[in-house]
C-alpha cells in the first residue's frame, strides 16, 4: 500500500468534516462515506481511500491505495472538491508525499467521474 496525509488547517474542520460526509454520500459512481467510532469520515472510492478526522489543529487527510498512480488520483481529486468547498476560507490541501503529478501522466486529457 501507499500512503500518504495532508493537514488542512482550518478552525472549523469539525464543519467542514460533517459538509463532506454530506458531499460524499451523495456521490454517483460507487463512491461510499461512512462515518466510523472515533468521529472520522472514511471515504471509499474503490482504488483507494481516505480517512478525514477533525483535530485541533484541522482537518487531518490520511489516503492510501495499492498503486501510487491511483493514490494520485484521489489525491487530485479531493484536493479540488476540498479546495472548491472551502474557497471563502482560503483552504488549501498540500499532500505529503504528493502524487498527483503521476496520476496526471497516465490520465493526461482523460478526466474520471
Amino acid at each position: 500500500m501507499v500512503t500518504s496525509e495532508a493537514l488542512v488547517t482550518t478552525g472549523r474542520a469539525d464543519r467542514y468534516l460533517e459538509q463532506f460526509a454530506k458531499h460524499f454520500d451523495h456521490q454517483p459512481g460507487g463512491i461510499q462515506a461512512r462515518q466510523d467510532g472515533d468521529g472520522r469520515l472514511v471515504v471509499d472510492f474503490g482504488a483507494a481511500t481516505c480517512a478525514m478526522q477533525a483535530t485541533g489543529e484541522g482537518l487531518k487527510l490520511n489516503a492510501e491505495a495499492a498503486e501510487v498512480e491511483e493514490l494520485g488520483e484521489v489525491q487530485a481529486r479531493l484536493a479540488e472538491r476540498i479546495e472548491q468547498i472551502g474557497r471563502r476560507d482560503g483552504i488549501a490541501v498540500r499532500w505529503t508525499p504528493d502524487f498527483t503529478a503521476v496520476s496526471g501522466q497516465r490520465s493526461a486529457g482523460h478526466r474520471r467521474h
